[in-house]
């Protein structure tokens, strides 16, 4: 007899899976990015960091010179996804003359996929020095509970 793997393993190697294919797909943006071939009107991955606590988890995202009204945060089941965008700073008008250009205007779009269930009005997020930081309360598992077996007995057939 073979037992088959529980739901939870299915969805365990899922977000692995996913977690690689982000991983790869951010992997060669920012090579593009690196030799200057990234284009300002493609949206690149942020640096991410994910931590989990017993209540929470944190998100830490790198969002350098990205003001607080130009990030939009939205949660579908355990998806979080970010979009934001750098623009030039406003003191500089159009007929500014450009002497060095290297900080491109740049948006910036992730989708990370959350370990844990979270609860829906608990996201607090808060933008300080170029760092985007998430807090999600987790939803409070149930505990574990014995399942009581009890043996069938053969019952007699009522007559007739």
């Amino acid at each position: 007899m073979t037992s088959s793997p529980s739901p939870g393993t299915f969805d365990r190697v899922r977000q692995e899976m996913d977690r690689w294919l982000e991983t790869m797909r951010i992997t060669g943006e920012r090579a593009l990015d690196a030799v200057g071939l990234a284009s300002e009107s493609r949206p690149l991955p942020p640096h991410c960091d994910i931590v989990e606590t017993e209540t929470d988890l944190h998100v830490l995202v790198d969002l350098p010179g990205v003001p607080a009204d130009a990030v939009d945060l939205s949660l579908t089941g355990q998806n979080l996804t970010l979009k934001a965008r750098r623009s030039p700073p406003p003191l500089l008008g159009e007929g500014a003359k450009w002497h060095l250009r290297e900080r491109m205007i740049l948006s910036y779009e992730r989708t990370l996929p959350l370990p844990a269930s979270v609860e829906m009005d608990s996201v607090r997020a808060v933008v300080r020095d170029g760092l985007l930081q998430i807090v999600l309360r987790k939803t409070p598992q149930p505990p574990a509970r014995s399942i009581p077996i009890t043996r069938e007995t053969a019952t007699e057939t009522p007559a007739d």
